[in-house]
């Protein structure tokens, strides 16, 4: 055996090693250092397991915190539901009642108007009406011979007048017969159309079966109308038939309709070589069995 001899101070300096890097072993003069054990796997294992339970607990806390929070808004909307649902109720029962109350208005209306009709019925057929100047004179009325939203007064002279302008283009010697056309002057007082007056307008074309107003000439009439004041308007139109009796053409509906648009506005139809005349107005809602507007006609009553 060979015995190796080391100093003190190496014998020092290898127990200072093995105090800080733990054993150490020497083979054949050569100094073998060993790392110090490591800890076992069961700790790391035990460890890791308790970080896995506080990660549960964590997620339990956060989950159990949302359904709460969920819970809370679904209340919290089935209120405002409740909320806005009643809301709605009442505002549904509140037109309700209001409608309830129009429709009692309008039965009101509607008994009152037929009293009203009643009332006139009664009454005398030529009768004064309160007119402002220069109309204060006797009106002949017209109604219709079914019932009408209005009736016709005539003042004196109207119809004669529109007749007597008619007869002078026909029979003319050298000169072809032709229809004449004019306006209704007048006021609506109540449910009284009020004819005052008729004036005669220019043509800007005329045969014997048709007729058209100059727009300038019933523009310049209208104009005059409202610089005179006194609450007079155009209430109608007139024209002339010759020979064919005292009607409303297809063409004559269609003027009559434009017209309508604006007010009671009628129309009064002469035949002077028949001598006969008429008064009437389109029925915008009613239609005859032929699908065609509804004339009306105002007889004298």
């Amino acid at each position: 055996m060979v015995k190796t001899h080391v100093s003190g101070s190496r014998k020092a300096a290898i127990k200072r090693g093995r105090g800080r890097a733990g054993k150490a072993r020497r083979r054949g003069g050569v100094r073998i250092e060993i790392a110090p054990k490591e800890k076992p796997i069961t700790d790391r294992l035990e460890s890791l397991s308790l970080e896995v339970k506080t990660l549960r607990s964590s997620m339990s806390t956060m989950q159990s915190d949302t359904e709460r929070a969920a819970r809370f808004v679904e209340s919290q909307i089935a209120d405002l539901k409740d909320y806005f649902g009643g809301k709605t109720r009442d505002l549904y029962d509140s037109v309700e009642e209001l409608q309830s109350k129009v429709d009692e208005i309008k039965v009101s209306v509607e008994r009152l108007s037929r009293d009203l009709d009643l009332i006139f019925k009664e009454r005398i057929p030529i009768r004064r009406i309160r007119m402002p100047t220069p109309i204060s004179s006797q009106l002949t009325i017209y109604r219709g011979e079914e019932p009408a939203p209005f009736q016709i007064g005539v003042a004196p002279g109207v119809t004669e007048t529109v007749m007597a302008n008619a007869k002078a283009h026909t029979n003319r010697i050298g000169k072809p017969d032709e229809e004449v056309v004019g306006l209704l002057v007048g006021r609506v007082v109540g449910n009284t159309v009020v004819v005052e007056e008729p004036i005669s307008c220019r043509a800007s074309y005329s045969g014997a079966t048709e007729v058209a107003v100059d727009p300038k000439n019933l523009a310049e009439i209208v104009d005059r109308i409202m610089k005179e004041g006194g609450g007079r308007s155009i209430v109608g139109w007139y024209h002339s038939h010759l020979g064919l009796g005292a009607f409303l053409s297809d063409v004559d509906v269609k003027t009559q309709l434009m017209l309508q648009q604006f007010s009671h506005v009628i129309a009064l139809v002469v035949d002077p070589l028949k001598e006969e005349f008429g008064f009437f107005y389109v029925d915008m809602e009613a239609k005859s069995p032929e699908g065609r507007p509804k004339i009306m006609r105002f007889l004298k009553f």
